[in-house]
């Protein structure tokens, strides 16, 4: 049945159907427990905490990932390209240089701990500290799949990606049955993020491998900390709308802008999958003008899918709303509006084959210009029309990143 299916799929349109259903397979399995975890956790925080705590736990998180992007954060693409091409060694090679670049997250941590700490706020400021001691090990660590997606070794990246998705959501189950502390449930996730990575490192790090060539070497870390520089400032932008909200409008708001976006958000990292199929069959393949002379044929095929899930999501919204989160009415019209950006993710294939390409300054341009927009208009939206002008904002970002992409990338 699976090999008719590919044939078929093959055949019919004209791709790798057994590379994308195969790999599709297990990145998919990734997703399904993932998401499964991500909800699980968030039905249960929010149905025990308080929306003020709850809020609180989120800008939290919010803020480890802003910090983590005081780091290498583009290595992990080097690592998937260099994979794909048997450079397996290059893994092994960058750790220590991970290491050294994790000092910005203990600076910026430390900064964050000193600032709430004079200001009386002590559990941010003890966030903050518990982000700088424990972020550096969880971003240092945290390539093992991208190493293991490059080879196409995606039943071990589901395996370890399902690991820790079980060992963060029992870590957080557990200790929200225990206790309803904001620090302590951040301390879980943190302590066992880092677990995990360590696990991931040790189990899969290559064993026998021979030295990347100086010149290739100088390459991928070179597009790595140019990655980073753009990682540095679109995870700014992506984090904004958490900080503006919760700065401006409050803890509770920042908890119902939370559970209004978070299936749509988890579709949305779904849609990542199609990036981490689509980069290592790019990274492999020659010819770039034959690659973009399918990008439009490709690009109207994965509309069309885009806008299905799209319609299929607003139907569905109001019951899964209702069962999940009774707790927090009125959410769901928010969340049917965040749903209208999923036609822009569209804009993979022509990202991924940059990437691919390593056109390092189209790259910095999309996203120079998309971040400096998506940061101005999150701060006039939400100070205008409050989290609807949050979500407003990140949807008229998405399709600028569509166009800009596409512009970009055949100009």
């Amino acid at each position: 049945m699976y090999s008719f299916a590919a044939n078929f799929l093959q055949k019919k349109f004209n791709f790798d159907a057994h590379y994308f259903l195969k790999g599709g397979f297990w990145l998919s399995v990734t997703q399904v427990v993932t998401i499964l975890g991500g909800l699980l956790t968030s039905v249960l925080f929010a149905h025990y905490l308080t929306p003020q705590d709850f809020g609180i736990y989120r800008y939290l998180v919010g803020l480890s990932a802003i910090l983590a992007a005081f780091s290498l954060t583009g290595l992990g693409q080097s690592i998937l390209q260099a994979s794909a091409k048997k450079y397996y060694g290059f893994y092994i090679e960058t750790i220590k240089t991970n290491l050294i670049y994790t000092s910005g997250i203990l600076l910026v941590g430390v900064a964050g701990f000193g600032y709430y700490y004079f200001k009386g706020n002590i559990l941010l400021a003890t966030g903050c500290l518990l982000i700088a001691l424990l972020q550096p090990i969880i971003s240092s660590f945290g390539n093992t799949p991208s190493y293991l997606q490059g080879q196409r070794r995606y039943r071990d990246s589901t395996l370890l990606m399902s690991f820790k998705t079980a060992t963060i959501t029992i870590a957080s189950v557990a200790t929200i049955f225990l206790t309803h502390s904001v620090i302590i449930l951040f301390a879980a996730f943190l302590i066992s993020s880092a677990f995990v990575n360590l696990i991931g490192h040790i189990v899969y790090k290559p064993t026998k491998t021979t030295s990347t060539p100086q010149e290739i070497f100088d390459s991928y870390k070179s597009y790595a900390v140019h990655t980073s520089l753009r990682n540095l400032i679109a995870n700014v932008a992506n984090r904004a709308d958490t900080i503006v909200v919760f700065t401006q409008l409050g803890a509770a708001e920042l908890a119902i802008y939370t559970i209004a976006t978070i299936v749509p958000e988890q579709i949305k990292s779904s849609f990542k999958n199609l990036a981490n199929l689509l980069l290592p069959k790019y990274a492999q393949h020659q010819d770039s003008k034959i690659l973009k002379k399918g990008v439009p044929r490709r690009s109207f095929q994965l509309l069309v899918m885009l806008c299905f899930v799209t319609i299929v999501y607003i139907l569905v919204a109001p019951i899964l709303y209702m069962t999940l989160f009774p707790k927090y009415e009125g959410v769901t019209f928010f969340s049917q509006l965040y749903a209208l950006a999923f036609p822009a993710f569209v804009f993979l294939i022509p990202y991924n084959l940059m990437q691919a390409n390593l056109e390092q300054k189209k790259l910095n341009l999309l996203i120079h210009y998309g971040s400096v927009f998506q940061i101005i208009i999150t701060f006039a939206g939400i100070y205008a029309f409050g989290l609807v002008g949050a979500i407003i904002a990140k949807i008229l970002t998405r399709y600028l990143y569509l166009i800009m992409t596409y512009y970009y990338y055949y100009k």
